[in-house]
């Protein structure tokens, strides 16, 4: 007796659509989002890093914030975040 009584086909889309939801998902919004340190941690924790910051908010800078973000959010993330306007800032005045 089969502890799952369904075919290969179903179990193969099974496992292609929890594998997409537990670990692609959660991948593809911290890259998303500009957390690169805890990008890089995921691959150490098997993915469970990039579930939680998947929930955190968004580097300002980053793609998440400047296309998702509204007024109010975009300004908490600039407070959370300062190091990273300082650092485009100084990278600014190094060009001029």
């Amino acid at each position: 007796m089969e502890l799952l009584a369904v075919s290969t086909g179903v179990a193969i889309a099974y496992t292609v659509v929890l594998f997409t939801v537990l670990i692609v998902g959660p991948l593809t919004v911290t890259a998303l989002k500009g957390q690169w340190a805890l990008f890089a941690a995921g691959w150490l924790t098997l993915g469970m890093v990039w579930t939680i910051t998947a929930c955190r908010l968004a580097r300002p800078e980053s793609w998440w914030a400047r296309n998702l973000y509204g007024p109010k959010k975009l300004a908490r993330a600039r407070e959370r975040y300062p190091e990273s306007l300082e650092e485009e800032e100084e990278e600014e005045e190094d060009l001029a």
